[in-house]
């Protein structure tokens, strides 16, 4: 291991267990463009590492026995140009288009935008959405999260010291999906709301929807009452029932007014791209 003015670049997943395990100030970087921000604006005084995980092949996208496996630092563009990915996930495909520039997007993880928990993170409503599992690896060994359970608040998850996310995982399946997101500009901008919908055929049964609502609960948040809605609905999405679906993801949301927005209007909001989302994929 070679480290120079406390970046370190582990040649192992061990090897950066052991560190970060070790070095409670050690915090990891891939992209780096969430936590570049936050180093210059004086948010992270603590650090005393930057653990680099580009040396550890954590880049793959790997289909095998009904599992899709997503290498946490796959970048934004990476995942875009995967066409199994797109045949798959478009909602998650979708979302990572959303997250900054082609630049950002060159650079920015599918792992630091989870880790970041962020609750405006453009790929974590997506990921809900699809019943997504995250990866840890540990001093304890190796872990799997539902990512319904992962976020315990805003920046916050349940990882435990030394460990680093390793993949996210989803079944194989093809789905149907969008994700929608409103901000001050189409792109570059954080989201006030977002909303990411899937939906998948399960054979001798009704179909199953995912509804996951951004930027409007201090972590992501599924609208579990609209999905038992839209599987009970034999699949006929009319306008009463878009309606229903507004009005119950709209009563879900529990915003905040922030310098981005405000809660009435977040609120609002959260059930008109909902029910756009639901129209677009019926």
């Amino acid at each position: 291991m070679k480290s120079y003015l406390g970046f370190i670049r582990p040649t192992s997943i061990t090897e950066t267990i052991a560190f970060l395990n070790t070095h409670p100030g050690a915090r990891i970087v891939s992209g780096g463009t969430d936590f570049i921000v936050k180093w210059k604006n004086g948010l992270m005084p603590d650090v005393t590492h930057l653990v680099d995980l580009g040396a550890l092949s954590l880049d793959r996208i790997e289909i095998s026995n009904g599992t899709v496996s997503i290498g946490s630092t796959c970048t934004m563009a990476a995942i875009a140009a995967d066409t199994r990915l797109t045949d798959r996930f478009p909602a998650l495909v979708e979302a990572g288009l959303h997250v900054g520039a082609p630049q950002i997007r060159n650079m920015a993880t599918l792992g630091g935008n989870i880790a970041n928990a962020s609750p405006s993170g453009d790929t974590i409503p997506a990921l809900m959405s699809l019943d997504a599992s995250i990866v840890l690896s540990g001093p304890d060994g190796e872990r799997r999260i539902e990512i319904a359970v992962f976020f315990t608040g805003p920046g916050k998850t349940v990882m435990k010291r030394g460990e680093l996310i390793t993949s996210i995982e989803l079944a194989d399946r093809k789905t149907r999906g969008t994700f929608l997101k409103l901000g001050e500009r189409r792109a570059h901008a954080i989201s006030k709301v977002s909303a990411a919908v899937s939906t998948w055929a399960v054979s001798g049964a009704r179909p199953i929807w995912r509804v996951a609502l951004g930027a409007v609960a201090p972590t992501v948040i599924r609208a579990r009452r609209a999905e038992t809605l839209l599987e009970g609905n034999s699949g006929k999405l009319d306008a009463d029932t878009l309606e229903r679906v507004k009005v119950l993801v709209s009563e879900d949301a529990k915003p905040i007014d922030d310098i981005r927005s405000q809660a009435a209007y977040r609120r609002r909001m959260t059930g008109v791209l909902v029910s756009r989302a639901v129209a677009a994929i019926s």
